[in-house]
């Protein structure tokens, strides 16, 4: 089982979420440009994290009112190609 990536407008509003799981011990959570297979306007950046992790970030995000866009789900396939699709 692979990643999730949770999609940011920018890389201040993911640093945000970034800073805030930090402070909450969500812990394993980094900061990175999205891929350009899930980015359509090439200037995003996204949060990694577990599966497990998903709905904590999501809810302080919420509880914040930091907007993200959407999350995916990544695989490292047999190639060693990554694939993603919606969470």
């Amino acid at each position: 089982m692979g990643d999730v990536l949770i999609v940011f407008s920018s890389s201040t509003t993911a640093n945000r979420l970034k800073k805030l799981a930090f402070k909450n011990q969500i812990k394993g959570v980094s900061m990175v440009q999205t891929p350009k297979a899930i980015s359509k306007d090439g200037c995003t950046y996204s949060l990694r994290c577990s599966a497990g992790q998903v709905s904590e970030l999501t809810a302080l995000a919420d509880e914040y009112g930091i907007r993200y866009n959407k999350i995916y789900r990544e695989y490292l396939g047999m190639d060693g190609l990554k694939s993603y699709e919606p969470y």
